[in-house]
């Protein structure tokens, strides 16, 4: 099927003003009316004006209908009380949808647009619930119907509307797609203004009134909307009170215009724009459309003189609206001020002006407050991309949020409160901010949920009309139908009006579409309420039978979907429905019946140790009912404790092969024969669980050797690596070395660096190598359901009989959920026969934690723990986000980030190539069973490294001149950080085969823009060139080199006055992010991390900035719960690499030391003992023994009263 998503591009020759919403450009503002007021007869009172091209569109379309050779017959449109409904939502089930005709051929529209509508409507007629074909439909036939009005060969032509051949086909589409979802506050627009240029006779007029309402009603709030809706209003009035000419095509419409005088009054007017005024007020962007419009239809002349009353009705008017936070105050007060001068004397100007801007001090400081969220916000609309808009909603929410508590807690300490605090406490701010941000991202669950619970937690009214909204334009979301059921019956709504509700969630079919996890969750909450109405005071025999009906009906209706979609027997495990049906027996006194139900149920549930559980409970409740009825009236003791058909049901269970865990069975038996049972029915049970146990015994042995057996198949495809930046040549990591300590020409020990390459080292092993060892996508299950109260004492010790927990991760959720890692992939496979097992009261629900963890990389590199999430927030809920450790390669940029489902990671690959920052994020599933070892370029002989580069070299310029020697792949030169537009006088270039390298050697000691390059293979072990240029690539700040190049003892001094030391730096965290925190105190020179000593040197352009850096950052909390220390190099060197701790036992994990081959030195012979660094040489001759004393690389111990002198002396 080809992709149902295809943009509409207007015509070039399609004027502006006609173009829908969804169709202009950013800039341009929405189509705010079909029609506007037109010249309006002396004797009509003026009213607010609107867009006059609209206005001429009518008239075209009535003119053009008219006129003789342009007349077609009037479709005759279903009456005005067809459209009255009490609900949006009746539309979803009222009547079935009609199908559009199928062939296209010889319409009006494009051949390909012809051929797309045919395989949209086969499309749709097979997946009715398709939202995005139902659209493309209506867009397809919308462009047609804007084409045929404004034709491209003829821009200045204009035909009449309602010749358009397709004109039924589009209204049928609208109607179709109306029946099953919210059409949206655009789509709206469309609709509307289409039929306002059709509607001719007063009936049609009244029919365009009625979509209005509907969309007014669907897209609660929508400014746009409601003006739309009181221009039309307004426009009704003006044709029915148009003064009659002698033409004959007036005088056909005088019989129209009487029947519209009725309709339409000046009162449903001021009506209609007064109650937009009212629904809109507190929509701070937008809410100046209706407001400015109903404020000059209610009093059209404000700038001059008006009757009292008059007077003070608009007086009353405007103290309310300046007294409510507005984008366009300053208009509305300039209005208000205009008016107050044209009716109050000059004395009680300045009174009335000023006790004005007292009263609404509160609306301006809200807004002066959420002016930057506004203007972000509205940013973020004139993208039209919906991620964006998301983030600036949640972001502008969550301060509001704050903003909300911030109040509360400073009511609680007894403070006094302000008028902003009232406000701010009403929590209508955040009501009418998810009101907005629902009009934009209306598909979005979390929202509606969201906005659900604060107006629950609030007790704020109208619950019931967001839930309806909410499952209008969420009918797949079976928490949102469940929450509108429950709601309906906290509301003590009536039982048609509940059994509609529930109606409208199933019959539609969408929620079929969802899967049957979604109408059997509905279907339940349905059963759960009919089920409470039996249990009711006053309920009567009526209410059983309808109970008993229903729950009946559900469980049909759900067998059914599952017979449909092939799901066999055993599609619900937990025998929801079934259980309802069950107590509702158990409630009449029916326990034949009940027990009838759990002897059927046997084949389709009977392999679940909690089915035979419950059936057990059933006749224990059962015996003890009957024991009741037999007690001795002289005693009131039982005769009879015993209860031979629980025993019987528990040993029917027991000896089912193929029950999932016999050993709660096993523990109920004995429990219950030794508390009730005689001797000999306790030796039967001691028998019988013993041959259980010896068969289950040899089960799960053989189920264990199956885990084992596909963990190692597993393995077997996984090769070692994956997703990692380490470059490996000849077994030999490379990149374990941070590479600025290679590169940098700066102060650190040089002996060190150059004893790098002569003797193995022995360095602590950084966290990848324990990555590649640690499958968590395989070894890690999602665990569902579990007891509120449970520990993480209590979860380890009950998965431990599994294998060895290595991480407990609690989810916030309202499932109580758990992520667990096992330490090897085949102890969670085995973790998995825990599903469906009960814990502590609850029911479990264990699945594989695979396909929701996410690699991402390339992504700014300044990003932190927040900004991850922020990014990708939108998508579902976050589990964790694991940067990896910077120890062995610091070039590292990549995260995992760990979403609740793998439905969230997958439809977070949306931001796989999106441009952040201007770099295209790669966004990937994270497969295990996907390692491959990364075979870099070095290790194959395709990679030649150049040499002696000059700075403004380009990699275009080097790949024009290295292109002739074959095929390149990829070329990478480095660039300078304080200069982008320099290079570091080095670039390797990948060719795609070894053969293309060789021959670019020629290359070697050849001019290059004025300079003698240095060419040779990377990894030629004969050609120490590469190294050497390795160690001496990075290129040095010019400023600090030429001011510093003749005195290597001041070079020393001055850096180390520039310089400051941070310790208990966390090695996830790299030279940006570093780099972003202390640029707010001042330029920084460079950054240089000491992963291995949980440290870092920064070193800044002067010495008065570090002084501040150093008061600044002592105690930052660079990451949540970490917090950074400045001191000396001293002590920070002294600092062991860090230890992840074993999240359960808080033990580091123990890692042997890494070894590395011997190898040959770079740039120097000899042994290189007893050489000492050559800053560190010239400034003792020069007589700084005592300042080099407890340096290493030209750094020595400061403290921060050190800091504060300099501050003071160069201050």
């Amino acid at each position: 099927m080809p992709t149902l998503a295809k943009a509409l591009v207007p015509p070039p020759s399609v004027p502006a003003h006609i173009l829908s919403s969804s169709q202009a450009p950013g800039h341009a503002s929405p189509l705010i009316a079909p029609v506007p007021t037109p010249s309006a007869p002396a004797s009509q009172l003026p009213r607010a004006g609107s867009t006059p091209s609209i206005d001429a569109l009518v008239d075209l379309a009535s003119a053009q209908t008219r006129s003789p050779t342009m007349r077609s017959p009037l479709p005759r449109r279903p009456s005005l009380r067809s459209h009255l409904r009490t609900s949006f939502d009746i539309a979803m089930v009222e009547t079935p949808m009609e199908v559009l005709r199928s062939d296209f051929s010889g319409s009006s529209l494009p051949q390909d647009k012809q051929q797309r509508l045919s395989e949209l409507v086969a499309h749709i007629q097979e997946t009715p619930s398709s939202y995005e074909a139902h659209m493309e439909i209506i867009g397809i036939l919308h462009q047609g119907f804007v084409d045929h009005i404004y034709p491209s060969s003829d821009p200045s032509a204009r035909r009449d509307p309602r010749a358009y051949d397709l004109l039924d086909d589009l209204r049928q589409a609208r109607e179709n797609a109306d029946k099953l979802f919210a059409l949206g506050e655009d789509q709206w627009l469309d609709w509307v203004q289409d039929e306002s240029l059709l509607a001719q006779s007063a009936e049609e007029r009244v029919e365009v009134i009625e979509k209005c309402k509907r969309a007014i009603d669907e897209e609660y709030g929508s400014a746009r909307l409601w003006s739309t809706y009181g221009d039309w209003v307004g426009h009704c009035y003006d044709w029915a009170h148009q003064a009659s000419s002698d033409s004959a095509a007036d005088i056909s419409q005088d019989s129209e215009r009487l029947v519209g005088r009725e309709l339409f009054t000046w009162e449903s007017v001021i009506e209609v724009w007064e109650q937009g005024a009212n629904q809109t007020s507190h929509e701070m962007a937008q809410s100046h459309l209706v407001w400015d419009k109903f404020i000059r239809a209610r009093f059209p002349q404000l700038d001059q003189k008006m009757f009292a009353d008059q007077a003070k009705q608009a007086m009353d008017h405007f103290q309310a609206r300046l007294q409510t936070p507005h984008a366009t105050w300053e208009s509305t007060f300039q209005t208000f001020s205009s008016f107050v001068s044209a009716n109050y004397t000059n004395e009680d100007y300045e009174e009335i002006m000023g006790a004005t801007t007292q009263a609404a001090a509160a609306a301006k400081s809200l807004w002066s407050s959420r002016e930057s969220f506004e203007s972000s916000l509205a940013s973020a609309i004139s993208t039209r991309d919906q991620y964006v808009q998301y983030q600036a909603f949640m972001a502008y929410l969550e301060w509001e949020k704050d903003e909300e508590q911030k109040v509360a807690r400073r009511k609680n300490r007894g403070k006094r409160r302000n008028a902003v605090d009232e406000i701010v406490e009403s929590g209508m701010l955040v009501h009418s901010l998810y009101e907005r941000a629902e009009l934009r991202l209306s598909s979005v669950v979390s929202l509606w949920e969201d906005h659900v619970r604060f107006l629950i937690q609030r007790d704020f009214p109208g619950v019931g009309s967001v839930l309806a909204r909410a499952t209008k334009h969420c009918p797949r979301s079976a928490s949102l139908w469940k929450q509108r059921l429950l709601n309906a019956e906290i509301a003590d709504k009536s039982f048609d009006q509940v059994e509609a509700i529930k109606h409208s969630a199933t019959k539609s079919g969408i929620l079929d579409a969802a899967g049957i996890e979604q109408v059997l969750q509905v279907h339940d909450a349905w059963c759960g309420y009919l089920l409470r109405r039996t249990r009711r005071g006053d309920s009567m025999e009526e209410d059983a039978d309808v109970a008993e009906m229903g729950i009946r009906a559900s469980i049909e209706a759900v067998q059914s979907l599952a017979s449909k979609l092939d799901l066999g027997e055993y599609f619900d495990p937990a025998f929801r429905l079934q259980r309802k049906y069950i107590e509702y027996l158990k409630g009449q006194g029916r326990l034949d019946n009940a027990g009838k139900q759990f002897d059927d149920a046997i084949s389709t549930h009977g392999k679940h140790y909690r089915f035979w559980l419950r059936f057990y409970e059933f006749e224990m409740q059962k015996s003890l009912h009957i024991n009741s009825l037999q007690q001795d009236s002289r005693h009131g003791v039982s005769l009879n404790s015993s209860s031979p058909f629980a025993v019987a049901i528990l040993k029917q269970g027991l000896e089912r092969q193929d029950l999932d865990y016999p050993e709660y069975l096993i523990e109920a038996l004995l429990n219950h024969c030794e508390d009730y049972e005689d001797a000999d029915e306790l030796q039967a049970a001691l028998v019988l669980t013993a041959r259980v146990q010896k068969r289950l015994a040899a089960r799960r042995e053989l189920e264990a050797a199956t885990a084992a057996k596909t963990a190692d198949e597993a393995a077997t495809k996984s090769s070692p690596l994956h997703h990692t930046d380490d470059t490996v040549v000849n077994d030999v990591h490379i990149g374990k070395r941070k590479r600025d300590d290679e590169l940098g020409v700066d102060d650190g020990p040089k002996r060190v660096k150059s004893e790098e390459h002569t003797r193995p080292t022995i360095e602590a092993p950084h966290e990848i190598a324990g990555e590649l060892k640690r499958d968590r996508e395989h070894a890690s299950i999602l665990v569902h359901n579990l007891p509120e109260n449970i520990t993480d004492t209590r979860l380890r010790q009950y998965f431990s009989s599994c294998g060895s927990v290595q991480s407990l991760r609690s989810l916030d959720d309202d499932d109580h959920s758990y992520v667990i890692e096992f330490k090897e992939a085949q102890e969670a496979q085995y973790a998995l026969s825990r599903d469906g097992q009960e814990l502590d009261g609850s029911i479990l629900s264990v699945l594989l934690n695979t396909g929701s963890t996410l690699y991402v990389t390339n992504y700014p590199p300044a990003a932190d723990d927040a900004f991850i999430r922020t990014l990708f927030q939108p998508f579902g809920d976050i589990v964790s986000v694991r940067f990896p450790s910077l120890q062995g390669n610091k070039r590292r940029r990549f995260c995992y980030l760990e979403f609740k489902s793998p439905d969230q990671a997958q439809a977070a690959l949306e931001l796989d190539g999106r441009e952040v920052e201007g770099l295209s994020m790669t966004v990937k599933i994270s497969n295990p069973a996907l390692r491959k070892q990364r075979h870099v370029a070095l290790g194959q002989g395709n990679v030649v490294f150049v040499g002696q580069l000059p700075f403004r070299a380009s990699e275009d310029e080097l790949t024009r001149a290295f292109a002739g020697f074959g095929d390149i792949e990829q070329v990478r030169m480095p660039r300078d950080v304080q200069n982008k537009s320099r290079n570091k006088g080095i670039a390797f270039i990948t060719y795609k085969t070894a053969d293309s390298a060789q021959s670019a050697l020629c290359m070697d000691s050849t001019d290059f823009h004025g300079r003698k390059i240095k060419v040779n293979l990377a990894d030629d072990q004969s050609h120490p060139q590469s190294r050497r240029s390795l160690a001496r690539s990075s290129s040095p700040n010019p400023k600090f080199d030429r001011d510093t190049a003749s005195s290597p003892a001041n070079n020393v001094e001055m850096r180390r006055q520039r310089t400051i030391v941070l310790a208990d730096v966390p090695d996830t965290v790299n030279e940006s992010r570093i780099r972003a925190v202390a640029d707010k105190f001042g330029p920084v020179v460079k950054v240089m991390l000491r992963t291995n000593h949980q440290g870092a040197l920064v070193e800044f352009e002067n010495a008065a900035d570090a002084g501040k850096a150093s008061l600044g950052l002592d105690g930052f909390e660079i990451n949540p719960g970490r917090k950074v220390r400045v001191t000396t190099e001293k002590e920070m060197m002294a600092q062991q690499p860090e230890k992840k701790m074993d999240k359960i036992g808080g033990k580091a994990t123990p890692k042997a030391p890494i070894r590395r081959p011997q190898q040959p030195a770079v740039g120097r012979k000899g042994g290189h003992l007893g050489q000492r660094s050559a800053a560190v040489f010239h400034t003792e001759k020069a007589g700084h023994d005592q300042a080099n004393s407890d340096q290493k690389g030209g750094v020595v111990k400061k403290s921060n009263d050190d800091f504060r002198a300099l501050l003071n002396k160069t201050g």
